[in-house]
């Protein structure tokens, strides 16, 4: 689901390994560990625009309309280009 790297400017990202990520419809399933190893972008999101590169997302943390018991970690990443565009997906995160 999450496509590998595989643009020129990825040596420069440090993420952990797609496949140490269980992803559905919903949710991504990750050890602590691994969640520490994504850069956060809770705010903005991340420069350099390519496939596979990933990120997590406090979504709501900077809502002031948000309740705290509605905010969530999200595991975010650019989905493959199309036609010179990459799709931004999410998935709420669970610890294993």
């Amino acid at each position: 689901m999450i496509p590998p790297i595989t643009d020129s400017l990825g040596r420069y990202w440090s993420q952990p390994p797609h496949e140490s990520i269980e992803i559905d419809a919903t949710h991504a399933l990750m050890t602590e560990s691994t969640f520490k190893q994504l850069s956060e972008y809770s705010s903005t999101f991340p420069s350099g625009v390519y496939p596979g590169k990933m990120w997590r997302r406090h979504d709501g943390l900077h809502d002031p309309n948000c309740p705290p018991e509605r905010r969530r970690w999200l595991l975010c990443w650019y989905g493959n280009d199309v036609a010179g565009k990459c799709e931004i997906f999410f998935r709420e995160v669970l610890f294993a």
